[in-house]
Formats: structure tokens, C-alpha cells, sequence
């Protein structure tokens, strides 16, 4: 049930609020501009190449990721892991392929779907990049203080929500 206050009572009511529990604009200010950042540090690693010519990128790896634990997957069910288009996915794995890094084949018992396999290189190559990757983050949580580190993975799902939803788009 929805009420409806009049002007009168929400003026005797806010008195009795907490303000202290308001966000300060400076505040408000400090964080959409840190979120800024975050989200241009995420477009910049995400279409930068890794600094070894022979390494992956972070798009690369995040296409590959699911391969850590399967032998082969299908390049929509690679895209969609992560979260990218089907023709993305293909342009990014002609890459990979021309570098030995993957191989495709046409899937059993459905010739119209492609499986993606990881050379034995390419599996290397993976293992390698994410072995790094968790280390930046372990060292990372290690640097947060004991309240960061309680809040950090609430905080992270809930910026994860929020880039799905910006991804999105509106929704009318």
C-alpha cells in the first residue's frame, strides 16, 4: 500500500529524520567521479593489449576463462559467458586462432555450431595470465584495511549490478 503525505506533513516529518545519515554533496561528488574513473579504467584495460606481445588481452581472457575448466565450449556459450557478441566473440577467436592459441571444429552431432578447444600452448597461456591476475587481486584485498575487506564483496556485487544494469541501457 502506497500513502501519500501532503507537502504540510512531510515538512512536520523531516525534522524528525536522520540527516546525519544523509550523504554529504561532497560526498556524492567524490564518489560519482571515483565511479568515473572505475568504469574508464575498466573500458581502457578491457581494449588495451597486455604489454607481452604473447600474453592475452583482458578480453581475450575473459572469452577464454570458461576453458580453464572444459575442454571445449561453444563460441556462443563463450560470448555469452562474457558478455559479448556473438560477432565480437568470433573476431577475437580469429585472432587466437591465427596466433595457436585456440582451435575450432564443427560440433559433433550439430554442424552448425563451432566448438572452441585451448592449444596446449593456449591452455599455458591462460593458466599463466590467470595465475596473474589473481595475484593483483590478492594483493589488492591484502592492502584493504580489516572494514574494507568486510565490505569488499558486498560493495563489488553491488558495482557488478550496477555496470550490468549501465550496460543495459533504460529500460523504456
Amino acid at each position: 500500500m502506497r500513502y501519500k503525505l501532503s507537502p504540510a506533513t512531510l515538512t512536520e516529518l523531516l525534522p524528525l529524520c536522520r540527516t546525519d545519515l544523509w550523504p554529504d554533496p561532497g560526498e556524492v561528488d567524490e564518489f560519482l567521479e571515483a565511479f568515473d574513473g572505475f568504469v574508464r579504467a575498466v573500458r581502457r584495460a578491457r581494449g588495451v593489449g597486455s604489454r607481452d606481445a604473447g600474453g592475452l588481452t583482458l578480453s581475450q581472457y575473459s572469452l577464454l576463462e570458461p576453458l580453464r575448466e572444459r575442454t571445449a565450449a561453444r563460441v556462443s556459450e563463450l560470448a555469452d559467458a562474457a558478455g559479448v557478441s556473438g560477432p565480437t566473440a568470433t573476431s577475437i577467436l580469429d585472432t587466437l586462432e591465427r596466433r595457436g592459441v585456440i582451435v575450432r571444429s564443427t560440433a559433433s552431432g550439430d554442424r552448425r555450431g563451432i566448438d572452441v578447444a585451448l592449444t596446449d600452448s593456449g591452455a599455458e597461456l591462460l593458466a599463466t595470465r590467470h595465475a596473474w591476475l589473481r595475484e593483483q587481486q590478492r594483493d589488492l584485498f591484502r592492502a584493504l584495511g580489516v572494514q574494507e575487506r568486510a565490505l569488499a564483496p558486498g560493495v563489488l556485487d553491488r558495482l557488478s549490478e550496477l555496470v550490468d544494469r549501465l550496460a543495459a541501457g533504460p529500460s523504456d
